[in-house]
Protein backbone atom coordinates (compact mmCIF):
# COMPACT_ATOMS: atom_id res chain seq x y z
CA UNK A 1 0.00 0.00 0.00
CA UNK A 2 1.10 3.60 -0.55
CA UNK A 3 4.26 4.68 -2.28
CA UNK A 4 6.82 1.94 -2.98
CA UNK A 5 10.31 2.13 -1.49
CA UNK A 6 12.88 4.23 -3.30
CA UNK A 7 16.00 2.10 -2.71
CA UNK A 8 16.56 1.42 -6.38
CA UNK A 9 17.25 5.11 -7.00
CA UNK A 10 19.90 5.38 -4.30
CA UNK A 11 22.75 5.83 -6.76
CA UNK A 12 20.91 8.77 -8.30
CA UNK A 13 20.77 10.76 -5.08
CA UNK A 14 23.04 13.75 -4.80
CA UNK A 15 23.10 16.41 -2.09
CA UNK A 16 19.58 17.45 -1.02
CA UNK A 17 19.21 20.81 0.69
CA UNK A 18 16.68 21.82 3.32
CA UNK A 19 15.99 25.40 2.32
CA UNK A 20 16.22 28.08 4.99
CA UNK A 21 17.43 27.74 8.55
CA UNK A 22 15.51 25.49 10.93
CA UNK A 23 13.00 27.13 13.25
CA UNK A 24 11.68 25.60 16.47
CA UNK A 25 9.40 28.23 17.90
CA UNK A 26 8.16 26.38 20.96
CA UNK A 27 4.86 24.72 21.81
CA UNK A 28 1.94 24.55 19.42
CA UNK A 29 -0.47 27.43 19.93
CA UNK A 30 -3.11 29.16 17.83
CA UNK A 31 -6.57 29.04 16.42
CA UNK A 32 -6.02 25.97 14.21
CA UNK A 33 -5.16 23.62 17.08
CA UNK A 34 -8.90 23.24 17.60
CA UNK A 35 -12.00 23.04 15.41
CA UNK A 36 -13.23 26.36 14.10
CA UNK A 37 -16.52 28.22 14.61
CA UNK A 38 -18.63 26.24 12.12
CA UNK A 39 -20.55 23.02 12.44
CA UNK A 40 -19.37 20.47 9.84
CA UNK A 41 -21.62 18.97 7.19
CA UNK A 42 -20.75 16.23 4.72
CA UNK A 43 -22.39 14.88 1.61
CA UNK A 44 -21.79 12.21 -1.00
CA UNK A 45 -22.22 12.43 -4.75
CA UNK A 46 -20.90 10.98 -8.02
CA UNK A 47 -19.16 13.19 -10.59
CA UNK A 48 -18.08 12.03 -14.01
CA UNK A 49 -14.71 12.76 -15.55
CA UNK A 50 -14.45 15.32 -18.34
CA UNK A 51 -14.73 12.64 -21.00
CA UNK A 52 -17.59 10.93 -19.17
CA UNK A 53 -15.69 7.67 -18.92
CA UNK A 54 -15.05 7.61 -15.17
CA UNK A 55 -17.82 7.81 -12.56
CA UNK A 56 -16.04 9.13 -9.47
CA UNK A 57 -17.53 8.79 -5.98
CA UNK A 58 -16.94 12.17 -4.31
CA UNK A 59 -17.13 13.19 -0.66
CA UNK A 60 -17.80 16.81 0.26
CA UNK A 61 -17.28 18.54 3.61
CA UNK A 62 -18.54 22.08 4.23
CA UNK A 63 -19.41 24.65 6.90
CA UNK A 64 -22.90 23.87 8.18
CA UNK A 65 -25.60 26.03 9.74
CA UNK A 66 -25.99 26.12 13.49
CA UNK A 67 -23.58 25.90 16.38
CA UNK A 68 -20.68 23.41 16.31
CA UNK A 69 -21.88 20.03 17.55
CA UNK A 70 -20.70 16.52 18.33
CA UNK A 71 -22.50 15.04 15.30
CA UNK A 72 -20.80 11.90 14.05
CA UNK A 73 -21.40 8.62 12.24
CA UNK A 74 -19.49 5.32 11.94
CA UNK A 75 -16.70 5.46 9.37
CA UNK A 76 -18.13 2.48 7.48
CA UNK A 77 -21.14 4.64 6.55
CA UNK A 78 -19.00 6.40 3.97
CA UNK A 79 -19.78 3.26 1.92
CA UNK A 80 -22.94 1.28 1.14
CA UNK A 81 -23.87 -2.34 0.55
CA UNK A 82 -21.11 -4.93 0.41
CA UNK A 83 -18.43 -2.26 0.60
CA UNK A 84 -19.86 -1.00 3.88
CA UNK A 85 -19.71 -4.52 5.32
CA UNK A 86 -16.13 -4.95 4.17
CA UNK A 87 -15.07 -1.54 5.45
CA UNK A 88 -16.60 -2.25 8.86
CA UNK A 89 -14.58 -5.47 9.09
CA UNK A 90 -11.42 -3.56 8.20
CA UNK A 91 -12.18 -0.86 10.78
CA UNK A 92 -12.87 -3.47 13.47
CA UNK A 93 -9.53 -5.13 12.73
CA UNK A 94 -7.53 -1.90 13.09
CA UNK A 95 -6.16 -0.72 16.45
CA UNK A 96 -8.57 1.87 17.83
CA UNK A 97 -5.87 4.51 18.29
CA UNK A 98 -4.73 4.14 14.69
CA UNK A 99 -8.03 4.19 12.76
CA UNK A 100 -10.83 6.41 14.12
CA UNK A 101 -14.20 4.69 14.44
CA UNK A 102 -16.23 7.86 13.90
CA UNK A 103 -16.37 10.56 11.24
CA UNK A 104 -17.28 13.83 12.92
CA UNK A 105 -19.73 15.57 10.63
CA UNK A 106 -23.47 15.70 10.01
CA UNK A 107 -24.64 14.07 6.80
CA UNK A 108 -26.47 16.40 4.38
CA UNK A 109 -26.61 19.24 6.91
CA UNK A 110 -27.94 22.63 5.86
CA UNK A 111 -24.95 24.73 4.70
CA UNK A 112 -23.97 27.82 6.65
CA UNK A 113 -25.24 31.07 5.21
CA UNK A 114 -22.87 33.37 3.38
CA UNK A 115 -20.96 33.79 0.17
CA UNK A 116 -19.09 31.09 -1.70
CA UNK A 117 -16.47 29.24 0.33
CA UNK A 118 -12.79 28.68 -0.50
CA UNK A 119 -12.26 25.18 -1.93
CA UNK A 120 -9.67 22.57 -0.97
CA UNK A 121 -9.42 19.60 -3.31
CA UNK A 122 -8.05 16.39 -1.75
CA UNK A 123 -6.35 13.32 -3.24
CA UNK A 124 -5.84 9.98 -1.46
CA UNK A 125 -2.87 7.59 -1.43
CA UNK A 126 -2.61 4.66 -3.81
CA UNK A 127 -5.17 2.01 -2.78
CA UNK A 128 -6.68 4.51 -0.36
CA UNK A 129 -10.11 6.12 -0.18
CA UNK A 130 -11.75 9.52 -0.63
CA UNK A 131 -12.22 9.56 3.17
CA UNK A 132 -8.63 8.60 4.07
CA UNK A 133 -8.04 12.11 5.47
CA UNK A 134 -11.55 12.82 6.75
CA UNK A 135 -10.32 14.37 10.01
CA UNK A 136 -8.30 16.97 8.06
CA UNK A 137 -11.35 17.66 5.89
CA UNK A 138 -13.50 18.11 9.00
CA UNK A 139 -11.02 20.57 10.51
CA UNK A 140 -10.93 22.58 7.29
CA UNK A 141 -14.73 22.70 7.04
CA UNK A 142 -14.98 23.88 10.65
CA UNK A 143 -12.76 26.83 9.70
CA UNK A 144 -14.85 27.83 6.69
CA UNK A 145 -13.55 25.80 3.75
CA UNK A 146 -15.31 23.37 1.42
CA UNK A 147 -13.36 20.14 0.81
CA UNK A 148 -13.91 17.80 -2.14
CA UNK A 149 -12.27 14.36 -2.35
CA UNK A 150 -12.92 11.83 -5.12
CA UNK A 151 -12.14 8.14 -5.12
CA UNK A 152 -9.52 7.62 -7.82
CA UNK A 153 -11.37 4.69 -9.38
CA UNK A 154 -9.14 1.66 -10.11
CA UNK A 155 -6.78 2.87 -7.36
CA UNK A 156 -8.71 2.29 -4.12
CA UNK A 157 -8.43 -0.78 -1.92
CA UNK A 158 -11.81 -1.90 -3.25
CA UNK A 159 -10.74 -1.83 -6.90
CA UNK A 160 -6.94 -1.79 -6.90
CA UNK A 161 -5.25 -2.43 -10.20
CA UNK A 162 -3.96 0.84 -11.60
CA UNK A 163 -0.21 1.17 -11.91
CA UNK A 164 1.84 3.55 -9.79
CA UNK A 165 3.22 5.38 -12.82
CA UNK A 166 3.11 8.65 -14.73
CA UNK A 167 0.31 7.48 -17.01
CA UNK A 168 -2.09 6.91 -14.14
CA UNK A 169 -0.80 10.04 -12.40
CA UNK A 170 -2.26 12.00 -15.29
CA UNK A 171 -5.57 10.13 -14.93
CA UNK A 172 -5.65 11.07 -11.26
CA UNK A 173 -4.90 14.73 -12.03
CA UNK A 174 -7.68 14.73 -14.62
CA UNK A 175 -10.04 13.29 -11.97
CA UNK A 176 -9.39 16.30 -9.76
CA UNK A 177 -9.79 18.86 -12.54
CA UNK A 178 -13.00 17.20 -13.71
CA UNK A 179 -14.48 17.26 -10.21
CA UNK A 180 -13.48 20.91 -9.88
CA UNK A 181 -15.23 21.67 -13.21
CA UNK A 182 -18.48 20.35 -11.75
CA UNK A 183 -18.11 22.11 -8.41
CA UNK A 184 -17.59 25.47 -10.08
CA UNK A 185 -20.59 25.01 -12.38
CA UNK A 186 -23.57 26.33 -10.42
CA UNK A 187 -25.91 24.41 -12.73
CA UNK A 188 -24.21 21.00 -12.43
CA UNK A 189 -26.73 18.30 -11.55
CA UNK A 190 -23.86 16.16 -10.23
CA UNK A 191 -23.38 18.52 -7.28
CA UNK A 192 -25.95 18.29 -4.46
CA UNK A 193 -28.52 21.04 -5.02
CA UNK A 194 -27.97 22.59 -1.59
CA UNK A 195 -24.26 23.10 -2.36
CA UNK A 196 -24.46 24.48 -5.89
CA UNK A 197 -22.93 27.93 -6.14
CA UNK A 198 -21.14 27.53 -2.79
CA UNK A 199 -17.64 27.18 -4.30
CA UNK A 200 -15.32 30.15 -4.88
CA UNK A 201 -13.51 29.72 -8.20
CA UNK A 202 -10.88 32.31 -7.25
CA UNK A 203 -9.83 30.56 -4.03
CA UNK A 204 -8.88 26.93 -4.72
CA UNK A 205 -6.06 24.90 -3.17
CA UNK A 206 -5.21 21.21 -2.97
CA UNK A 207 -3.95 18.67 -0.43
CA UNK A 208 -2.76 15.12 -1.09
CA UNK A 209 -1.15 12.21 0.71
CA UNK A 210 1.46 9.87 -0.83
CA UNK A 211 0.46 9.25 -4.49
CA UNK A 212 -2.13 11.94 -3.77
CA UNK A 213 0.71 14.33 -2.94
CA UNK A 214 2.27 13.71 -6.35
CA UNK A 215 -1.20 14.15 -7.86
CA UNK A 216 -1.46 17.47 -6.05
CA UNK A 217 1.79 18.65 -7.61
CA UNK A 218 0.61 17.63 -11.08
CA UNK A 219 -2.69 19.49 -10.65
CA UNK A 220 -0.94 22.62 -9.36
CA UNK A 221 1.39 22.43 -12.36
CA UNK A 222 -1.38 22.07 -14.96
CA UNK A 223 -4.60 23.59 -13.58
CA UNK A 224 -4.26 27.35 -13.21
CA UNK A 225 -7.35 27.53 -10.99
CA UNK A 226 -5.44 25.85 -8.15
CA UNK A 227 -3.36 28.43 -6.28
CA UNK A 228 -1.04 26.02 -4.44
CA UNK A 229 -0.65 22.59 -2.89
CA UNK A 230 0.14 20.91 0.43
CA UNK A 231 1.94 17.58 -0.01
CA UNK A 232 1.89 14.95 2.75
CA UNK A 233 4.55 12.21 2.85
CA UNK A 234 5.77 12.30 -0.75
CA UNK A 235 7.76 14.56 -3.08
CA UNK A 236 6.31 16.34 -6.08
CA UNK A 237 9.18 15.22 -8.27
CA UNK A 238 11.58 12.28 -8.04
CA UNK A 239 13.44 10.00 -10.46
CA UNK A 240 10.72 7.41 -9.77
CA UNK A 241 7.59 9.47 -10.47
CA UNK A 242 6.82 12.83 -12.09
CA UNK A 243 10.52 13.45 -12.75
CA UNK A 244 11.46 16.98 -13.78
CA UNK A 245 8.08 18.49 -12.97
CA UNK A 246 9.25 20.74 -10.15
CA UNK A 247 10.82 23.17 -12.60
CA UNK A 248 7.45 23.58 -14.34
CA UNK A 249 5.49 24.42 -11.18
CA UNK A 250 4.86 28.16 -10.87
CA UNK A 251 2.68 28.17 -7.75
CA UNK A 252 3.75 27.37 -4.17
CA UNK A 253 3.95 23.91 -2.62
CA UNK A 254 4.36 23.10 1.07
CA UNK A 255 5.19 19.75 2.63
CA UNK A 256 4.57 17.55 5.68
CA UNK A 257 7.42 15.05 6.05
CA UNK A 258 7.40 11.97 8.30
CA UNK A 259 10.95 11.50 9.60
CA UNK A 260 10.42 7.73 10.09
CA UNK A 261 8.73 7.18 6.74
CA UNK A 262 10.01 3.75 5.72
CA UNK A 263 7.46 3.56 2.91
CA UNK A 264 9.13 6.18 0.71
CA UNK A 265 12.33 5.77 2.79
CA UNK A 266 14.93 8.33 3.77
CA UNK A 267 15.66 8.71 0.05
CA UNK A 268 12.10 9.86 -0.63
CA UNK A 269 12.41 12.32 2.23
CA UNK A 270 15.58 13.61 0.60
CA UNK A 271 13.60 14.33 -2.56
CA UNK A 272 10.97 16.19 -0.50
CA UNK A 273 13.69 18.43 0.94
CA UNK A 274 15.15 19.01 -2.50
CA UNK A 275 11.71 19.87 -3.93
CA UNK A 276 11.06 22.28 -1.07
CA UNK A 277 14.28 24.13 -1.87
CA UNK A 278 13.25 24.55 -5.52
CA UNK A 279 9.52 25.34 -5.50
CA UNK A 280 8.04 28.84 -5.45
CA UNK A 281 7.70 30.85 -2.26
CA UNK A 282 6.07 31.13 0.19
CA UNK A 283 6.67 27.51 1.12
CA UNK A 284 6.81 25.53 4.35
CA UNK A 285 8.37 22.19 5.23
CA UNK A 286 7.23 20.56 8.49
CA UNK A 287 9.36 17.60 9.56
CA UNK A 288 7.61 15.43 12.15
CA UNK A 289 9.64 13.27 14.52
CA UNK A 290 8.68 9.60 15.10
CA UNK A 291 6.03 9.83 12.36
CA UNK A 292 5.49 7.22 9.66
CA UNK A 293 3.80 7.20 6.28
CA UNK A 294 0.24 6.86 7.59
CA UNK A 295 0.64 8.64 10.94
CA UNK A 296 -1.35 11.64 9.67
CA UNK A 297 -4.15 9.65 8.02
CA UNK A 298 -7.40 8.12 9.26
CA UNK A 299 -6.64 4.66 7.85
CA UNK A 300 -3.44 3.67 9.68
CA UNK A 301 -3.70 -0.07 10.37
CA UNK A 302 -7.05 -0.36 8.57
CA UNK A 303 -7.75 -4.03 7.85
CA UNK A 304 -4.20 -4.92 8.83
CA UNK A 305 -2.75 -2.69 6.10
CA UNK A 306 -1.31 0.86 6.01
CA UNK A 307 0.93 -0.13 8.93
CA UNK A 308 3.96 2.20 8.79
CA UNK A 309 2.79 4.87 11.21
CA UNK A 310 0.68 2.70 13.52
CA UNK A 311 2.10 1.17 16.71
CA UNK A 312 5.53 -0.48 16.58
CA UNK A 313 7.91 0.00 13.68
CA UNK A 314 11.53 -0.02 12.52
CA UNK A 315 13.62 3.03 11.80
CA UNK A 316 14.86 3.68 8.29
CA UNK A 317 17.58 2.95 7.33
CA UNK A 318 19.18 1.41 10.47
CA UNK A 319 16.29 -0.93 11.37
CA UNK A 320 16.08 -0.03 15.05
CA UNK A 321 12.76 -0.83 16.74
CA UNK A 322 10.65 2.04 18.08
CA UNK A 323 7.02 3.15 18.62
CA UNK A 324 5.46 5.59 16.17
CA UNK A 325 4.10 8.92 17.29
CA UNK A 326 0.62 8.64 18.82
CA UNK A 327 -1.83 8.80 15.90
CA UNK A 328 -4.12 11.37 17.50
CA UNK A 329 -1.09 13.60 17.98
CA UNK A 330 0.02 13.04 14.38
CA UNK A 331 -3.42 13.76 12.98
CA UNK A 332 -3.63 16.88 15.14
CA UNK A 333 -0.35 18.14 13.68
CA UNK A 334 -1.68 17.59 10.16
CA UNK A 335 -5.07 19.18 10.88
CA UNK A 336 -3.46 22.27 12.35
CA UNK A 337 -0.85 22.62 9.60
CA UNK A 338 -3.21 22.13 6.67
CA UNK A 339 -5.81 24.52 8.12
CA UNK A 340 -3.24 27.27 8.73
CA UNK A 341 -1.77 26.68 5.26
CA UNK A 342 -5.20 26.97 3.62
CA UNK A 343 -6.00 30.14 5.56
CA UNK A 344 -2.80 31.87 4.46
CA UNK A 345 -3.04 30.68 0.84
CA UNK A 346 -6.74 31.15 0.14
CA UNK A 347 -7.79 33.87 2.59
CA UNK A 348 -4.49 35.65 3.26
CA UNK A 349 -5.63 35.52 6.84
CA UNK A 350 -3.71 37.59 9.37
CA UNK A 351 -1.56 35.37 11.56
CA UNK A 352 -2.04 32.15 9.58
CA UNK A 353 1.46 32.16 8.08
CA UNK A 354 2.99 32.89 11.47
CA UNK A 355 1.05 30.05 13.05
CA UNK A 356 2.12 27.65 10.32
CA UNK A 357 5.72 28.61 11.09
CA UNK A 358 5.51 27.55 14.75
CA UNK A 359 7.27 24.30 15.66
CA UNK A 360 6.77 22.04 18.67
CA UNK A 361 8.26 19.11 20.56
CA UNK A 362 7.63 16.89 17.54
CA UNK A 363 7.69 19.39 14.65
CA UNK A 364 10.58 21.31 13.12
CA UNK A 365 9.49 23.93 10.63
CA UNK A 366 11.43 25.36 7.72
CA UNK A 367 10.11 28.31 5.72
CA UNK A 368 11.27 29.98 2.56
Amino acid sequence: MGMNRWVWVGLLVTACTGGSATVDAGPDAGRYDLPGPYAVGSAHTTIHSRDGGRALPVELWYPAAGAPSDSSFPVEEFEAGARRTTLKAWVDEAPAKCTPRLARSQRDAVPAAGTAWPVVMMSHCTEGFRFSLHSIAERLASHGFVVAAPDHVDNTRFDAGAALNNTFLQVRADDISGVLDALLDASSVEVPAFLRGKFDAKRVGMVGHSFGAVTTAKVVERDARVKGGFLIAAPADSPFLNAGSVTAISRPLSYLLALEDNSISYLGNGFIRDNFARTPKPAWLLEVKEAGHWTFSDIAGLGGAYQPGCGAGFRDPDGGAFIYLDNDTGRGIAQRAVSAWAAQLLREEAGAAAELSVGSEFVVVKKR
